[in-house]
């Protein structure tokens, strides 16, 4: 019995501080004050350098394998952290910087908390070092709280081991990251060489849009990828093209269908742009929803969908929708006006029309999955469609394929008050048409 007390009295002390031990990192990890205030949402301009960024960036040929040189100073970095916390939509919470040391980077963030937590935030401080070619993280702080670097390492490598390493995302992402040569970090940039290899790229995007499908919503874009499939068996098999019109009008019907059943439209109809985009692209549905899911699918046959009787402008809608709907109208707009540049350096052209549609996406997308007043209202019109132009404004008369000489000569550069004012009125004639009629924009083109 004696034994047995002082056993107690000896391990209770202990057993305290074991229970305590998360109490107290959360103690450590906590501060009153941010160490960085909150920035503002990004600017027409700051959006329009990362857009730059992405274009210097981004190889000549998308098909070919090619060795691309990458370089960032300080200020890039800084406004990618931002725009980064932006598509997170954790701006304005939270605030970060990005300092450059000979072969250091560190990266402070601070994130403050919402709920009982709402007077606290947390400081986080990275540190990566220059080792040998490779950019390896050195030291985390989470407020007062440094983790011991045989901590760290201990935690990653566990991290490593526990990860499927038999999951092709995860094989992807590590070829990638492997394949970084000549990683440099200076006072001045950081800068490093990447290969840039079109299949594995492609990979690394279809298991990216998965990684954020749900079962749920796995399941609605199945149905409506059915769907589509028994709208196509209703075609006469002479036609040789359709208008998007043929797929909208049915898919929205059931989408309305649907909510009645899940209460949610918002997923109803983010799952309809989603399979829509799939088949107006013909691409296959695996990478939208995976290879296991997509064999239980019966693939629908192809007839080629287009708008104003051109195919690339259907395109265009649905996939920038998709995107938008998935990711957000920031992303999706970034990408639009990036890749109107790229084809002005190295392909067709700028396209004012092919704008005009990625708009036209991008208004549909944010009526669609605002919110549930929102999403059933879009349902009600877009089953009420008769003709394209109800949403689609005539782009006949845009001037299409300016070289990036051309669309300098006669814009400057992207960040003109021309080429605002050119892409404001492709927004106003958007929401002149009568599908968006009475419906409050919250994003503009570029913004």
């Amino acid at each position: 019995m004696q034994i047995t007390r002082l056993l107690r009295l000896t391990l209770k002390p202990l057993m305290v501080f074991l229970v305590s031990i998360p109490f107290i990192v959360l103690v450590m990890a906590l501060e009153t004050a941010p160490e960085f205030e909150p920035q503002p949402y990004l600017s027409a301009s700051e959006l329009g350098e990362i857009e730059r960024i992405l274009l210097e960036s981004a190889p000549e040929s998308m098909s070919r394998v090619s060795q691309q040189q990458v370089r960032l100073d300080v200020g890039q970095l800084n406004l990618m952290l931002r725009y980064g916390l932006q598509l997170l939509q954790l701006t304005p919470r939270s605030a970060g910087q990005i300092a450059l040391e000979d072969s250091q980077v560190s990266t402070n963030l601070s994130i403050s908390l919402s709920g009982p937590l709402s007077p606290f935030c947390i400081n986080v401080e990275a540190q990566h070092r220059n080792e040998s070619g490779q950019i390896v993280l050195q030291r985390l702080a989470l407020g007062n709280l440094v983790l011991p670097k045989q901590l760290l390492d201990f935690v990653i490598n566990r991290f490593i081991v526990n990860l499927d390493t038999g999951n092709t995302g995860y094989a992807d992402l590590q070829q990638l990251f492997s394949s970084i040569e000549q990683a440099n970090i200076s006072k001045e940039a950081l800068s490093f060489k990447v290969p840039w290899q079109p299949e594995l790229m492609a990979r690394i995007s279809s298991e990216a849009q998965q990684l954020f499908i749900s079962d749920a919503d796995r399941n609605r874009i199945i149905f409506y990828y059915d769907t589509i499939t028994d709208v196509v068996s209703t075609v006469p098999v002479d036609l040789r093209a359709v208008s998007l019109n043929t797929f909208l009008v049915p898919l929205f019907r059931a989408a309305r269908d649907a909510s009645e059943v899940s209460g949610d439209p918002v997923s109803e109809n983010r799952a309809v742009l989603q399979a829509l985009a799939v088949y107006v692209n013909d691409e296959n549905i695996g990478q939208l929803i995976g290879t296991d899911a997509a064999s239980t699918v019966t693939a629908a046959n192809f007839i080629e969908v287009r708008l104003q009787r051109r195919q690339d402008l259907a395109q265009h809608v649905m996939s920038i929708a998709a995107i938008s709907a998935s990711a957000g109208a920031s992303l999706a707009q970034l990408l639009s006006t990036t890749k109107e540049a790229y084809d002005a350096r190295y392909r067709s052209g700028f396209s004012f029309s092919d704008l005009t549609a990625n708009s036209v996406g991008v208004a549909m997308a944010d009526f669609a999955t605002r919110d549930p007043e929102s999403a059933l209202k879009f349902q009600r019109r877009m089953i009420a469609l008769e003709a394209e132009s109800e949403y689609m404004p005539a782009v006949g008369n845009n001037r299409d394929g300016l070289t990036e000489v051309d669309f300098s000569e006669q814009y400057t550069d992207r960040n003109s008050d021309e080429y605002r004012l050119r892409l404001e009125q492709i927004q106003e004639l958007i929401y002149q048409q009568s599908l968006f009629q009475n419906f409050n924009q919250n994003q503009s083109l570029g913004q």
